[in-house]
């Protein structure tokens, strides 16, 4: 049983609005303002929730405010409050005792449903394993970091550490705690002077002399601002509030700062010219040289990662699984240090001892199988040989696409400075590895000045030539290309083909934008780094994206699953919603739908809609869904008997309520195209899977022998008993073969399944399967192919969800929208207005590749 009060802290600034700090607050005053009254200790959540053991003898009845001290000089009696003093007021809420009865019932099946009791009880929980460590180390709330557990420079002013994530999770018969190893990035400790040359990338400190119109000393007080400092000349803990050019120069009641330090700390300023840092209140502000200032330890750096650390970070994250689960027990069991406790620390934590909890520090055992792999059809079925896919690969030799289609009419736009040679070689490679996959009818137009022999092809000068700028003049280059292959070949491109510089993002959406919405023709990018070294395995994975954006198709896979499926007309449809990035709330989320409209769902129109920002259920789910099977009705001049839908990015606290609205969409869309339709038979029978990947479930074989080269699991091995939720039928499918650091397994949840009727066994292997149809690779992926089309969470390769920035006017700025706003201020209508579907030409055609 526990009792449930709300926490209002205020006082001490603003940083009481930080959890770990809300967190520290809150220790101070069970252990140091009044400790007989919290005893037994209470847990808190480090935002506004508290939970005691029993009912606290608060002196207002049911509330209470307390004045916490975080300072450990003591108070002079009569004085004002000092600025260490927080204020913090408990009130009693007016709900239930929480029981854990329900919990119990729910773990032994004897009630079905995660009501709000057993979502409580799993909170608590949750809360006390993670109170203890949360309170020593830096953390996220759900993850903790520390230097024992592995750490690694990173340069500019950041380096990595390694930590570990607990999370609570029911499963039948006990609860677990699911423990794993996380990453932070957090900036590094030291000099704060130190600290700004390595951002910059300088080593002589006068690079810190800077003009505060320049583009270094913004980029440093966006980097600095909000980062914690300890004095070199006194005591104290400041925040970064700006930066100040010529810092020891600064006037303030008629002195300098590098005079004021001199008289009052016998502190010489050596660098009075350099930069220094703001802190304070904008009523009471100080300036502080570079040179007195360290950055504070245990700070998390919480913004983007610049894209040159991470390999690094992906390097530092990537452990192998038998070093991963070593580490994991080394956190449990062991000491990290001889010095040390163990960083987890269960048998020593007064939260869990006071609560009566032990946690076994065994991991648990579970039995899983591999399901039967899928074959590979390249060519034509009836005659050609499959391919049996190993770990997880296979390659494609002496195979031909299953549907070549033919390409007579493109062009090239160069925005590189690589040389005609270079384009020429790779033009030639690429070629070849179409013409060998079985993509016939090839010709080249290209915009150079230089003729061209390729493939015993002699080509004329082309019919115009122009010099590619950049992002502001690709709309003029793309209509003039157009134009001239017009003139040259007797229509309009079938495709264009840019060559990019390195950093070209600008380019690649204004050419995205152009084809995609302008002009509808599909458009392929590659980088100039690419082609200078681009060889046949570059060329054919090329090729693979082009034939399938002509509206080819590459292969098939093949299952008993899937053949049970063709008996009938049928539809897999996959669905995801992408957000704005974290800080920005003026831009809207774009929700996509894919949906397969052939014999074997290898071949997908995709379709999106924009709705309010970072809303998870979509919207307008039940207008995408009816126009899909209008349009599957219209192409196959049948209506599906069966829909496979799966959802990405849904989170478990999303399943019941998001999934069950997303089913009543998908079934009123059905009942609506009946209705227009005048459809006469059987509605289809529909399964909703919900598909996730954002989760820290992680498999280890228990023999090296019983996995793959990577000491994984083996590609397709599926886990449905021991670690599933009680509420739902779900299980765990590993699809893809290990290649760095431990697989992650997707966590498949099954919402509602008119199809199988509970044959799981089917369900997994259409899963297993649709794994290996990926169009642009010859490996299978973590999550079925229609989940991938539809995923907003691949910024590397833009697929439906992250191209809608490619579909908004560009005066909306899409891309760079930071002005913060309000819910009402938010004119989502106006997005709407400015947003334009794809081109009608694309249809039929995956673009999105």
């Amino acid at each position: 049983m526990a009792e449930r009060h709300i926490v209002a802290i205020s006082g001490g600034g603003r940083d009481v609005r930080n959890p770990r700090r809300r967190i520290e607050v809150f220790e101070r005053l069970q252990n140091h303002t009044d400790p007989n009254l919290f005893t037994p200790r209470c847990i808190f959540d480090g935002a506004v929730i508290m939970y005691s053991p029993r009912e606290l003898p608060l002196s207002g009845r049911d509330s209470q405010t307390f004045e916490v001290n975080m300072s450990n000089k003591p108070r002079t009696d009569g004085s004002a409050p000092t600025r260490g003093i927080v204020q913090v007021s408990l009130k009693m809420v007016a709900a239930d005792p929480i029981d854990f009865s329900g919990l119990q019932a729910f773990i032994d099946g004897k009630q079905t449903k995660q009501t709000p009791q057993v979502l409580t009880a799993i909170n608590v929980l949750q809360l006390i394993i993670r109170q203890a460590p949360n309170l020593k180390y830096p953390n996220n709330t759900r993850a903790f970091f520390t230097k024992d557990a592995g750490i690694q420079p990173l340069g500019g002013g950041l380096e990595l550490w390694r930590g570990y994530f607990q999370s609570v999770r029911p499963t039948i018969g006990k609860v677990l705690v699911n423990i794993d190893v996380s990453t932070a990035v957090m900036f590094k400790q030291g000099s704060f002077q130190a600290a700004a040359l390595a951002v910059l990338k300088q080593h002589d400190v006068r690079a810190l002399d800077l003009r505060p119109d320049s583009q270094q000393f913004r980029q440093l007080k966006n980097f600095f601002k909000g980062v914690s400092v300890t004095l070199v000349h006194r005591p104290g803990l400041k925040k970064i509030r700006g930066l100040v050019p010529n810092a020891g120069n600064f006037e303030f009641e008629n002195t300098t700062v590098k005079d004021y330090f001199m008289k009052a700390w016998s502190r010489p300023i050596n660098y009075p010219n350099i930069i220094g840092i703001q802190v304070g209140s904008k009523d009471r502000d100080e300036v502080i040289p570079a040179e007195l200032c360290n950055i504070a330890p245990d700070q998390r750096y919480t913004r983007k990662l610049p894209p040159e650390f991470s390999p690094s970070m992906v390097k530092f994250s990537s452990k192998n699984p038998q070093d991963r689960l070593a580490l994991i027990s080394a956190g449990i069991n062991n000491s990290i240090t001889a010095d040390q406790r163990s960083a987890l620390d269960y048998q020593n934590s007064p939260f869990l001892q006071d609560a009566g909890i032990t946690v076994s520090p065994d991991p648990i055992s579970i039995n899983g199988r591999v399901l039967p792999t899928p074959k590979i059809h390249y060519g034509n079925p009836a005659t050609s040989r499959p391919v049996q896919p190993r770990n997880g690969s296979w390659n494609m030799i002496d195979q031909n696409f299953h549907e070549p289609k033919a390409l007579s009419s493109w062009g090239i736009l160069n925005y590189s400075r690589v040389s005609d040679q270079t384009i020429n070689r790779f033009i030639n490679t690429l070629l070849n590895a179409c013409r060998k996959l079985g993509a016939i009818r090839l010709f080249i137009f290209c915009v150079s000045q230089t003729n061209l022999s390729i493939l015993g092809m002699n080509l004329s000068p082309p019919a115009a030539s122009q010099s590619c700028a950049g992002a502001s003049s690709v709309v003029n280059d793309m209509r003039s290309l157009k134009h001239a292959v017009s003139n040259k070949i007797g229509n309009d491109p079938e495709m264009v083909l840019a060559i990019l510089p390195t950093s070209s993002t600008d380019i690649y959406h204004a050419i995205k934008s152009f084809g995609d919405v302008i002009a509808g023709f599909p458009t392929q990018c590659v980088r100039e780094n690419k082609i200078e070294r681009a060889n046949d395995q570059y060329c054919a994975n090329l090729g693979m994206k082009i034939n399938a954006k002509l509206g080819g198709v590459n292969s098939l896979p093949r299952s008993g699953a899937l053949e049970k499926l063709t008996s009938a007309p049928f539809m897999v449809m996959g669905a995801d919603v992408g957000h704005p990035a974290p800080g920005t709330i003026n831009q809207p989320s774009v929700a996509s739908l894919v949906y397969s409209f052939d014999r074997y769902a290898v071949r997908y129109e995709a379709m999106m809609s924009v709705q309010h920002p970072r809303q998870e259920k979509i919207d307008e789910l039940r207008k995408l869904v009816y126009r899909a099977i209008y349009e599957f009705g219209e192409r196959n001049r049948a209506a599906p008997v069966r829909i496979i839908f799966f959802r990405d990015g849904l989170s478990e606290g999303e399943y019941a309520l998001t999934g069950k609205e997303e089913i009543e969409d998908i079934t009123g869309a059905i009942d609506d195209v009946w209705r227009d339709k005048g459809v006469k038979g059987p509605k289809p029978e529909l399964t909703f899977i919900v598909v996730g990947k954002r989760h820290h479930v992680r498999f280890f074989p228990k023999n090296r022998s019983d996995g793959d080269k990577s000491g994984n699991c083996p590609a397709g091995f599926v886990a449905d008993q021991g670690v599933g939720n009680p509420a739902v039928r779900d299980f765990y499918l590993q699809s893809h073969g290990g290649l760095l650091g431990t697989s992650r397994p997707s966590h498949y949840i099954t919402l509602r399944d008119d199809v199988y009727k509970h044959n799981t066994d089917d369900l997994q292997e259409l899963a297993f399967t649709l794994c290996h149809a990926y169009a642009r690779a010859t490996r299978s992926v973590s999550i079925p192919a229609p989940v991938y089309y539809a995923d907003a969470s691949i910024p590397s390769h833009p697929i439906v969800c992250a191209r809608g920035a490619f579909h908004f006017n560009p005066a909306m700025g899409f891309d760079a929208a930071t002005i913060t706003s309000n819910d009402d201020a938010f004119d989502l209508e106006r997005w709407r207005k400015n947003f334009k579907d794809k081109h009608v030409n694309l249809s039929k055609k995956m673009n999105f590749m």
